[in-house]
């Protein structure tokens, strides 16, 4: 063998050499950038061309091409040997598959050029730019089919900026498919650089870069979605723990980690290795002994030191797995007596799933409640509704309210809201609009009061009208658990005032007793003149019989004068009050009102009462020197006499009266109460204790005697002074009036 042909053989093994070194690195490398980047430095290594370029075509997650293999949609994957520029330039430039490249692109056959300036002469000889394509396509095509050489190829030149190519080698990569994956292109300045054995050894290189490239893209695939299961794993809400056939946690997800975490931290040490054992261990033993382990309860506290509780679910399984670091589950069997090579255990939180349970039952149960109360109420003849919040939001309410209302109150909306909406008016009795705050309901909800007997006249839009007698008892929203009941609250807060109110439908009461009214009307001006003849007479003979003028009367005669004489002013006063009452049905009783010192008007109204009793102490408790309101002086004053006189008569013992006089600064209001420790009212009667002609019974069983109309006409004039009265009482220990009148604003 000839020195030149050892040489040559020597050369080519130790290239092949080579070529099977970094066949090995390719296939440990599994960094995409870093493997291109490999290839194209050992290309130019091997071969001894001047520059290298890898191309690729883009391809799915599967491997799949998403490009036709023609070539202008393929990318530059990796370059070496040209400047920053040119490979700026490179990145930039669309990759055509046309002339040189188009065999290697189109039909995945490697080309081999000696000088592409010769190939690129005939391409020059073409008149038009297309037809010069074509005849390279067709050129390209008939190579690839071995029907012409090399010679017969077409070159359509290079771009400005692109390096001089005189060399040309270029070989395609293809995938398992044998499909075009990309191409691997080497050039030269120089003519006649590349040989038929750098051909070969191109496509050696580029069979192991194509089986490097599927491994980096496999390992790739597997890595993401070993992440994508990772992330799986850690983002389930249940805690999951694997376990080896050695009883060892080889595995856990964040809320098995946590967990397990805060079993370990509790102080209760004993309750923590009791609680352990049972949501971990002794489901683990009984799962690697080949049982499954179904719905076990068990209680324990989580990292928040919040009590939980868990259902704990185990399964044996048959696939091997690594240990890791973590301990040893306590008495875990040997692995020759387990059935399984592992077991996983599930621990699902069930604490906020019993709790909506428990929720809807008490939901249920609560309206079941509220629809049987619904239809008890549907059935009552009077209006009952229910409100909640200051601005007495409609809760509940049955269908006699549609009647009295002559509108569908809606529920959750605002009462003045729905009065507004509808042209609903409230009047008194006197036929004058009532302000909200004089409102039953409203004072309920507001004032947190409790109205009983009030008189109101519902007016509608079309003008016809209803008197109803009003009862609001004030409430608190927790009272009746309105949270589960009022879907339109707009609060969470259950301290809010609430209302059940009672419209009792009077106008065939009130017919009856404007009848009444008329006939005690008529009644008490008949009666006046009799009386007044009866008291004339009567005063004449006393007067004169004290003036010596006429036989002289006895003792028994002028006794009976005089009582003749007082039952003639009790009549009168009788009378007066049964006109006050005709009036006042008739809207006829007018006041003169005037600013007046309420301190004066109390003392004088206390020294007439004294006179008439000498068993009773009346105190008066004020750190006032004057109090001035406006009021019917008069009227007031009949007011007084008749709560203090009724205090003196219904305290038929004697005992202490104490009138109290205070104000309320912030709401403009004077305070009088009345306290005494008589009789008191009978709870089952304090309903009506306003009402005309109303007097309880204990008091009829003490033989006390009275009309039942005082607390009615102090009640009416009170209200028309734009105050209140109201009342607590208990039987047989005293009861307590308290008026409320609005103090006179300073200039």
């Amino acid at each position: 063998m000839e020195p030149g042909e050892i040489n040559t053989q020597q050369n080519m093994m130790e290239r092949f050499a080579a070529l099977s070194r970094i066949g090995t690195a390719l296939m440990r490398e599994l960094n995409e950038e870093r493997l291109l980047n490999m290839i194209a430095e050992t290309a130019c290594e091997l071969t001894g061309a001047a520059f290298a370029a890898f191309t690729l075509r883009p391809v799915n997650e599967e491997g799949q091409p998403l490009v036709a293999s023609e070539g202008n949609l393929f990318h530059l994957a990796a370059v070496v040997g040209v400047t920053k520029e040119q490979e700026t330039l490179f990145r930039r430039m669309p990759l055509g598959g046309e002339g040189l490249l188009a065999p290697i692109f189109r039909e995945g056959v490697a080309v081999l050029v000696a000088d592409a300036l010769a190939h690129q002469h005939h391409h020059h000889q073409s008149t038009q730019a297309q037809a010069g394509k074509n005849a390279a396509r067709e050129a390209a095509i008939a190579y690839s089919h071995g029907k012409i050489s090399t010679e017969g190829l077409l070159s359509m030149g290079v771009p400005a900026g692109h390096p001089t190519i005189r060399s040309f080698l270029g070989v395609p990569l293809l995938d398992r498919a044998l499909q075009v994956r990309g191409g691997l292109l080497l050039g030269h300045p120089q003519p006649d650089k590349f040989t038929p054995d750098d051909e070969m050894l191109l496509v050696g290189l580029a069979a192991q870069a194509s089986v490097a490239l599927e491994n980096a893209r496999l390992f790739h695939a597997v890595q993401m979605r070993a992440q994508e299961l990772n992330a799986i794993f850690e983002s389930i809400a249940d805690g999951i723990t694997l376990i080896d056939s050695h009883g060892t946690v080889v595995r856990e997800n964040g809320t098995a980690r946590r967990l397990r975490k805060a079993l370990l931290e509790r102080p209760e040490q004993q309750q923590t290795l009791d609680t352990l054992a049972a949501i971990l261990n002794e489901p683990a033993r009984q799962a690697l002994q080949g049982e499954v382990v179904q719905d076990i309860t068990v209680t324990a506290f989580d990292e928040h030191n919040e009590q939980r509780e868990y259902l704990v679910n185990a399964s044996p399984f048959n696939s091997p797995t690594s240990s890791g670091s973590l301990p040893h589950l306590n008495n875990a069997p040997s692995n020759g007596n387990n059935t399984a090579t592992g077991a996983v255990v599930i621990w699902h939180d069930v604490t906020e799933a019993r709790h909506l349970i428990i929720e809807q039952r008490i939901h249920a149960d609560t309206e079941a409640r509220r629809v049987l109360l619904q239809r008890i109420l549907d059935e009552l003849p009077s209006s009952v509704y229910l409100v909640r919040g200051h601005d007495a939001r409609l809760v509940l309410a049955n269908r006699a309210l549609t009647t009295v209302w002559g509108a569908t109150w809606m529920p959750g909306q605002p009462m003045t809201t729905f009065l507004a909406e509808n042209g609903i008016r409230i009047v008194g009795i006197d036929g004058h609009p009532m302000e909200q705050a004089q409102l039953a309901t409203l004072q309920a909800v507001r004032q947190h009061e409790t109205v009983r007997s009030k008189q109101e006249i519902i007016r509608h839009a079309d003008g016809t009208t209803i008197p109803v007698l009003v009862n609001a008892i004030s409430i608190s929203a927790s009272d009746l658990n309105l949270s589960l009941w009022d879907t339109s609250q707009t609060t969470n807060s259950e301290s809010e005032p609430a209302a059940i109110v009672v419209h009792q439908d009077v106008t065939a009461l009130k017919e009856a007793e404007a009848l009444k009214d008329e006939f005690i009307g008529i009644a008490a001006h008949e009666l006046r003149n009799p009386l007044a003849v009866l008291k004339g007479f009567s005063q004449m003979l006393i007067v004169q019989t004290a003036r010596g003028k006429g036989p002289q009367l006895t003792d028994w005669q002028l006794e009976a004068l005089d009582g003749i004489d007082q039952s003639t002013v009790r009549l009168v006063e009788l009378i007066d009050d049964l006109l006050d009452v005709t009036r006042l049905q008739a809207g006829q009783l007018e006041l003169s009102i005037e600013p007046t010192n309420l301190i004066d008007l109390v003392r004088r109204v206390m020294g007439k009462q004294r006179i008439t009793t000498a068993q009773h102490t009346l105190n008066l408790h004020t750190a006032l020197e004057h109090l001035v309101v406006n009021i019917d002086t008069r009227r007031m004053e009949q007011v007084l006499n008749n709560i203090i006189g009724n205090a003196i008569k219904y305290s038929p013992d004697g005992g202490t009266i104490d009138v109290t006089i205070s104000e309320d600064r912030a709401q403009l209001f004077a305070l009088l109460s009345i306290k005494d420790t008589g009789i008191g009212i009978p709870v089952e009667q304090q309903a009506r204790v306003f009402g005309r002609f109303v007097r309880g019974d204990n008091a009829r069983a003490y033989g006390i005697g009275g009309t039942g109309l005082g607390l009615y006409l102090s009640r009416e004039l009170v209200e028309r002074h734009n105050g209140r009265i109201w009342f607590e009482s208990t039987e047989g220990k005293g009861s307590t009036f308290t008026i409320s009148l609005p103090v006179k604003e300073q200039e």
